[in-house]
This record gives structure tokens, sequence and C-alpha cells, in this order.
């Protein structure tokens, strides 16, 4: 792998971290002025839906019209890892800071470790279990278990679920060996994810309301429309691009990696644009989170590429 690919590959995958963070602040501002989660998601999605299918007709056209034999792919991506998680993220801000939702949010790969462990019998690492240990210590600091006096139940209910969403799409993807072009994954799974957020506000369990007044940010206004522009631009179709560009760069590992960003770049957007600051403890929380979720992950890597490279050594001799 050339130097200059990999250093294309890590600032585009910054880029997908820092995009991916200002939907917090931008979705917030627009829950701010009336606009339900509900009403918020459906736009969102559906504007990205929009581009994503336009980009995907131009550039793999027989790849978008052969999507249809992946429906279990595209129905997990859009359902589970797309609107199961925004749904649920959008639900928790009223309730939660962005940073800290984002913080519990990025808890999943600990639950994926936990299933994994539990059900599939794959203990992990030492390093592993460590990492999980000191992620897990720095949720509790988040959540400021030990003197917060209004934290809400409901936000954080709703950032497990958010959660817990993206656990399951990890689990997911490991089980499908689907080869869909990433443009071609994401304007079909971003449909079925409009789709459902638009079901769920006809069926009253995420209602569609929409408001008209001005968004603040960072103490200027903005109309609604622009936004949520910037929210389907911006936050989502740069966000998801530069994310399947950086990983076909560094690889997936190292994306997710690096995207541990997200949340450090979601607590400085919170401070700058919605004046929402995180208490010290909490930010120290969330150092150990990140710091504990990279020790996790690069630990489970390690043992998955130990038998492998054994395996290779023992064909050599």
């Amino acid at each position: 792998m050339s130097s200059s690919r990999t250093r294309a590959g890590v600032w585009l995958t910054v880029g997908s971290g820092l995009a991916f963070a200002s939907s917090g602040p931008l979705a917030k501002s627009v829950l701010a002025v009336g606009w339900s989660p509900g009403a918020v998601l459906a736009i969102r999605l559906s504007g990205a839906a929009a581009i994503m299918l336009t980009l995907a007709a131009l550039s793999d056209p027989s790849g978008l019209r052969g999507s249809l034999r992946h429906l279990r792919t595209v129905g997990g991506f859009g359902v589970i890892a797309v609107a199961g998680v925004q749904a649920s993220f959008f639900l928790s801000l009223p309730y939660l800071q962005v940073g800290v939702t984002l913080m519990i949010q990025f808890l999943a790969p600990i639950a994926v470790i936990a299933w994994n462990w539990a059900v599939r019998a794959r203990r992990p690492s030492g390093a592993t279990l460590l990492g999980a240990a000191i992620a897990l210590a720095g949720a509790a600091l988040v959540i400021d278990i030990f003197g917060a006096d209004g934290i809400s139940l409901i936000g954080l209910g709703w950032a497990a679920v958010s959660m817990l969403c993206n656990a399951v799409f990890f689990l997911l993807s490991e089980r499908t060996s689907d080869s869909l072009s990433p443009v071609v994954l994401l304007g079909s799974g971003l449909s079925v994810a409009a789709g459902t957020a638009w079901a769920l506000g006809l069926t009253g369990l995420l209602p569609v309301l929409f408001g008209d007044a001005d968004t603040a940010l960072a103490e200027h206004h903005l109309p609604v429309w622009l936004s949520l522009t910037l929210l389907v631009t911006i936050s989502t179709v740069v966000a998801y691009v530069c994310g399947v560009a950086g990983a076909a760069r560094i690889g997936s590992t190292l994306m997710s990696l690096i995207l541990l960003s997200e949340v450090l770049f979601a607590v400085v957007l919170s401070w700058l644009l919605l004046d929402e600051s995180v208490a010290p403890v909490q930010m120290i929380g969330g150092v150990l989170v990140v710091g504990g979720i990279a020790l996790a992950r690069s630990g489970a890597e390690h043992r998955t590429h130990r038998p492998v490279e054994a395996a290779a050594q023992s064909a050599a001799t």
C-alpha cells in the first residue's frame, strides 16, 4: 500500500468522521424549532437516498438493477444500520447532549465482543478484555453515574438502542458475502431506510411533524431548509462517500479506529454551534471510551490474524 494512498485514505476517513459529527448539532438545531425526530429523519434519509440513487444510476446502472438480489444486505443496512441507528439517535437528542449520546453509541463494538463470547464461544484476547473494561469505565464517567443529578433515563435508553442497532449491523455484516458496489449499497440501503422512516411516521411510532422557524447555530439564525440541506449533503452524503472511499484505501479496521474521532469532533462542534459543554469528567470518560475501543479492536484484529499467520508459516515449511 503506497504512502500517498494511505495518506489519502486517512484524510478521507477523518473527513467522514467530521461530516458525521456535524449531524448532531444540525439535527438538534432543527429539533429545537418544533420539528419532530421523525420529520428530521425522514427528510434527511429521503434527500440522501435521492442523491445516492442518482450517483448509483450514473456510475453502476447494472449493479443498481441487480441490487434486488441482495435484499438481505440492503434490508439490514437500511433498516438497522441507518434507520434504526439514526432514529434512536435523534430520539435521544432532546434528553442528552450530542457528545454523550455518541460516546454511548460507540460502545457497539463492546456489545459485539460480548455477543461473540456468550453465543459463539469466541473468547476475546487479554488486550480486547482490557480495552472493553477501559471503555466501560469511560462510559460510566460519560454518564457521570457518581455525580449526575439530571441524567435522563429516557435519553440513555434511546442512546443504548442506537448502540445496539450499531452492534446488530456489525454482526449481520460478518455473515454476508454479497458483492455489492459501495455506491449501490448506499443508494439502495438509504432508500430502504427512508421508506422505513416514513412508515414509522405513518404508523405514529415516529410522528412526522414539521416546524417553520429559523434555526440557531453559533448565535446565527439560518433558514430551516438550509440546516436540513447541510444535514442531507454534508452529514449524510459526504460522510458516507468519504467513509467508503477511505475504507477502499486503508481497509475497514484502520478506518473504524480513525472514525472514533467522530466522538471528539461532535463534542467540539456541539460546543461551538450549540454552546453545549461537556463536563471535564465526561471528557475524560470520552477519551477512555475511544482509547478502550481502539485497544479492544486492535486485540480482536490481532487474534483474527494469528491463526492465518500460523497456517501460512506451516505451509511454508
